[in-house]
């Protein structure tokens, strides 16, 4: 079923999902997609589509990379962040996690990453996953995304492709 006309997941997730219209909902077209046994690229695997956005598993993270003493995301991811979303024509937001009533009571928990154009957000970088809206969500058609947006992203999550984004 894999459309051999596309050239990156993203474009093949979003091809196969507008292919298959309304026949099934979230949770059996991930299934279905699960069966597709989709490739890694750029360190990162599928994991689910759920209301326009797609998931995925993140290659294991050092959390000390991702958060100082403050949990606020480090000045280095940061940077990348703001780079790509630059780049990639969005604005960058730095909420943060819910608390959990587990949280030492001086934490301010911690913070993600999230990639917005005008009042969307299309990118939710965290340590633990990402996630990438494919369908606008007013008129649920294809939001036009980067080509090598995964390959960007892999800057926040891989080593040696953070080095494209140091100054």
């Amino acid at each position: 079923m894999t459309d051999a006309t596309t050239s990156n997941l993203l474009e093949t997730i979003t091809s196969l999902r507008m292919a298959v219209g309304d026949g099934l909902n979230d949770e059996e077209l991930t299934r279905f997609f699960l069966q597709e046994a989709f490739p890694s690229e750029d360190g990162f695997t599928f994991v689910c589509l759920c209301k326009g956005w797609v998931t995925f598993r993140v290659p294991p993270q050092n959390l000390v990379r991702w958060y100082p003493e403050t949990g606020w995301i480090t000045p280095a991811k940061e940077a990348i962040a703001r780079s790509i979303a630059e780049e990639c024509g969005l604005s960058l937001f730095e909420p943060p996690d819910e608390k959990f009533s587990y949280s030492p009571a001086e934490s301010d928990g911690h913070h993600h990453l999230e990639m917005s154009h005008e009042s969307e957000t299309v990118v939710i970088a965290h340590p633990r996953y990402l996630k990438i809206r494919l369908l606008d969500s007013a008129t649920q058609r294809p939001l036009k995304l980067p080509k090598d947006l995964l390959g960007r992203l892999a800057a926040l999550y891989l080593e040696h492709f953070a080095a494209l984004y140091r100054t």
